[in-house]
């Protein structure tokens, strides 16, 4: 062990994180150039040991360049060094709707352009606007992350005005963007007293197994910087809230003071961050992170290609089902690891418990990405398992079935969001569910169809 306060050199830590064929390349490497310098020396050949020093000085150089031109272009990969937080970007954060107890939401009474194209507004109560469905009878409350708020699309294309459509009532909409299911329950807890309906949805994508997971998104989510939340973990069998550890403007500055706590108790630092990070020096860091720099890469061309044919679709086969670890690769496992789906089970059985409590009918329902869709239809499920569990606890709802049986096609996503095709499938699937299994909550047409 390392005498206290002593701490491991960047090498190090970079051989310590590196996986087996990683250290047996670098390994490789340092032996060859070694050998060239003591070859070098002992022959007397100073100039040439003097070239594959300043080779390497220069090379160095040019994988510090490397990595911090990738490290801005994306989350694919991410240096080891606390960001600077500067008071203009916090200035736009708090603008977008700081939260000191969920982290973020959405502010009330606001309206704006997403993408710069698709208009939303938020009404008084924190709700996304249902025009056309005011005065109908409120019947419905729906909480989760930027796939139930319905980025990419107008008001009159959320699932929620399909919805209402569907069933002649109103539907409220407290979706907030990155939302795991711990920051929905909570969320659901604020907003329900104020705003009780007879029927509770509480929808995540996939991902949210691993948004219940982190303290600092930034450890998982590279990049981004400002998102720090609650956590559940489970203590003595039950679930104990972490409270968002920066819960005032000012401890944004200070987050130096905050570190040691918020990785502890953030699932991620130790299990991705520390492995995957850059750190100096670089050229190191490249060979034993290779797969990073490919991802990066990849996703780049991903992007400059769009929705183009056979490229795309090896480019996609590249990404989510061989380099990123941070995608569909990871929730596979964690849908695996006993930890992350207890934590996921234990926050379905507060929903359930809260809706007991307060008489609503609780529809747990998951949303896959363009990516879990992807992976679905040509590898393999990898929620099912917890699906069937949830099931056996109140109706469960998985939107992959419909719309793969759609056709899954390029229509069904704008950019990364679900285009008003597949906001009318949730719709559609969501309301036969009710209808089917709670038609005592319904009134109006969905009561007598």
């Amino acid at each position: 062990m390392r005498p206290a306060g002593l701490r491991m050199t960047p090498f190090l830590e970079t051989w310590k994180y590196a996986s087996s064929p990683a250290r047996a390349a670098l390994f490789i490497l340092l032996l060859v150039l070694a050998g060239l310098l003591a070859l070098c020396l002992a022959s007397g050949r100073y100039l040439a040991a003097a070239f594959i020093v300043i080779g390497l000085v220069l090379a160095e150089l040019a994988a510090r360049t490397l990595v911090a031109v990738l490290s801005g272009r994306g989350a694919a990969l991410v240096r080891e060094k606390t960001p600077r937080i500067t008071a203009r970007l916090l200035d736009q954060f708090y603008d977008a709707g700081f939260d000191p107890e969920l982290g973020w939401v959405r502010k009330p009474n606001t309206s704006k352009l997403d993408l710069g194209k698709y208009p939303y507004s938020i009404d008084a109560r924190g709700s996304r606007a249902n025009p056309g469905h005011e005065g109908l009878p409120l019947q419905i409350g729906t909480y989760g992350d930027s796939y139930t708020f319905c980025r990419e699309v107008e008001d009159e294309n959320t699932w929620q005005w399909h919805l209402a459509e569907e069933l002649g009532c109103n539907v409220l909409n407290f979706g907030v963007g990155n939302y795991g299911l711990d920051q929905t329950l909570l969320r659901m807890k604020r907003e329900f007293p104020r705003n009780p309906t007879p029927i509770t949805v509480a929808a995540m994508v996939p991902q949210g197994i691993a948004r219940n997971l982190s303290v600092w998104k930034h450890y998982n989510e590279f990049g981004n910087v400002l998102a720090f939340k609650p956590r559940f973990e489970i203590e003595n069998g039950r679930l104990r809230l972490i409270p968002n550890p920066i819960d005032e403007r000012e401890k944004f500055f200070r987050l130096e003071e905050f570190l040691p706590e918020i990785r502890r108790n953030d699932f991620f630092y130790e299990r991705r961050f520390k492995r995957e990070a850059f750190r100096p020096p670089y050229l190191a860091s490249c060979v034993t992170r290779l797969p990073s720099l490919l991802l990066a890469g990849a996703k780049a061309a991903r992007r400059a290609l769009g929705d183009k044919g056979a490229p795309a679709e090896a480019l996609d086969a590249l990404i989510y089902g061989r380099l990123d670890g941070g995608g569909v690769l990871q929730l596979e496992a964690l849908y695996r690891d006993g930890q992350a789906t207890e934590i996921l089970l234990r926050l379905v059985d507060a929903f359930v418990d809260y809706a007991k409590g307060v008489d609503t009918f609780p529809v747990l329902m998951v949303q896959p990405m363009r990516d879990d869709l992807w992976y679905i239809r040509n590898r393999r499920p990898f929620y099912q398992e917890f699906m069937q569990e949830a099931g056996t606890r109140l109706l469960a709802l998985d939107l992959a079935p419909p719309l793969l049986a759609s056709g899954a096609g390029r229509d069904l996503f704008r950019i990364w969001h679900y285009s008003p095709k597949a906001n009318r499938i949730v719709a559609k699937t969501l309301a036969e569910a009710l209808r089917r299994h709670a038609p005592e909550r319904l009134s109006g047409r969905g009561a007598d169809d």
